[in-house]
């Protein structure tokens, strides 16, 4: 994520949303050759050639934004961090969508703007009012209602999902916290070493080979992991927040035509009300801070 913008001389509230909108759908396109994956390899298996299959499309992008002379990091320490939480974003969610429906897992993941405004005192400084406290509690109970825990519905890669979620949390704080003097190529290029390492790590020994079909869904997700990153910039950099980021909910839309014409999944009535609820908590908390 990169720091948005504090003034917008022009702004495109209709360009802004559809930026984030087709940002939700390539989110998703990810999502669904990661789930299709998951049948034949390892999950570190999949992050490394993911990460493989982006790494040049990442570099391209950073050459379009600056040149890559410019990606020297100037907060070395705080690029360790947003690396070891990329990978535990990216693990953490990659497993989940294995084992759980697609549709469930992003519902799971609208946790991270409640936990981000949880979070933004202490990385931000900010104050949390009572809206936003309101606004959290709401959201999760959402999240309490699509898991429902303690029933027969309880998976452990539950918690894979909302681990994936506190870090990508923490990520996005990050990014806020220092977006406005790192370079961009340096925001998106140094999250990826520790992910790369440890998915090296844990492929060796374990490597499948791909098909042709195979390589086709990991490039396929490797773009999309490369471009995703710009489409939310460039809706951010067209109109206010506001604006923008109710549209991030529209992944869920993408998710359940997805999870139903691939593997037929329909979500269940727990899983569509805990996410009506978690959207009105992230509304709550918007509107906080809007």
């Amino acid at each position: 994520m990169a720091a948005r913008p504090a003034l917008l001389l022009h702004p495109r509230p209709a360009i802004g949303a559809l930026w984030m909108i087709g940002a939700t759908l390539v989110g998703s396109i990810i999502d669904v050759c990661v789930k299709a994956l998951q049948a034949g390899f390892d999950t570190p298996q999949i992050v490394l050639l993911r990460l493989l299959c982006s790494l040049p499309f990442v570099l391209l992008f950073a050459q379009l934004s600056g040149g890559l002379g410019s990606i020297r990091p100037k907060r070395p320490a705080w690029h360790v961090l947003r690396s070891i939480c990329a990978a535990g974003a990216t693990f953490g969610f990659f497993y989940a969508l294995g084992e759980l429906p697609l549709v469930l897992c992003v519902t799971i993941g609208f946790a991270a703007p409640l936990l981000i405004a949880l979070l933004s005192r202490p990385f931000l400084g900010e104050t949390v009012g009572l809206r936003r406290w309101v606004g959290i509690l709401v959201g999760f109970g959402g999240v309490l209602v699509a898991l429902q825990p303690g029933t027969a519905v309880w998976h452990p890669a539950m918690l894979a999902v909302l681990a994936s979620t506190l870090c990508w949390a923490v990520l996005a704080l990050s990014a806020r916290r220092i977006g406005g003097d790192e370079p961009m190529g340096a925001m998106v290029v140094f999250t990826i070493p520790v992910s790369l390492v440890v998915a090296l790590a844990m492929t060796a020994g374990n490597w499948v080979a791909p098909t042709l079909h195979e390589w086709l869904l990991f490039f396929v997700a490797g773009f999309a992991g490369a471009t995703v990153h710009y489409c939310v910039v460039y809706a951010y950099r067209a109109t206010r927040a506001a604006v923008v980021a109710p549209m991030e909910y529209s992944a869920l839309l993408w998710a359940a035509l997805f999870g139903f014409a691939f593997w037929g999944e329909v979500p269940t009535l727990w899983t569509l009300l805990g996410a009506g609820v978690i959207v009105l908590g992230g509304m709550i908390v918007l509107r906080d801070t809007a």
